[in-house]
């Protein structure tokens, strides 16, 4: 997808509901100066072109236990490749996948519900889903700041 047409209020609407993904239509329609049919349908149309990806709580990782990892992984076989890409689709522990340049061909954040269940992943599902592969992970002691508002450019 590349960089559709977003105009000041399309980018100030994402700014906006990245924050709070709840807010309603009147509210937002006082603070843009619409109809809250206008922000419904502007929400609408940014969602239907793939700018809007999906509305999700937020959950805070320790408040539910999450113990969290950065894997570097390294597909020896350009053949694997797919089950690669397959097992990590699958895998509901793996968040966030990446294709990356440097020593690693991707960057995987990990989150499971406990320290023995990223050790099973670790050891033993991750090495099985793609035979091969090369691992290196870190664990995450603590968190300095994780937030879900994207960069935008100034609307």
């Amino acid at each position: 997808m590349g960089a559709p047409d977003l105009d000041p209020t399309d980018l100030g609407l994402l700014g906006r509901l990245s924050r709070d993904g709840r807010a309603s239509w009147v509210g937002l329609a006082g603070e843009f100066g619409l109809t809250p049919p206008a922000i419904a349908t502007r929400v609408r149309h940014l969602t239907e072109r793939g700018v809007i990806r999906q509305f999700a709580a937020v959950v805070e990782p320790r408040a539910v236990g999450a113990v969290t990892a950065f894997v570097q992984a390294s597909v020896e076989k350009p053949d694997d490749l797919e089950t690669f890409r397959q097992a990590m689709g699958r895998l509901v522990a793996v968040q966030e996948c990446h294709r990356i340049a440097g020593d690693a061909d991707y960057l995987i954040k990990i989150r499971a519900r406990s320290t023995a269940e990223l050790e099973h992943l670790l050891s033993t599902v991750l090495p099985q889903a793609v035979r091969g592969a090369t691992w290196r992970a870190a664990v995450v002691l603590s968190t300095l700041k994780e937030s879900p508002v994207f960069p935008l450019p100034r609307a």
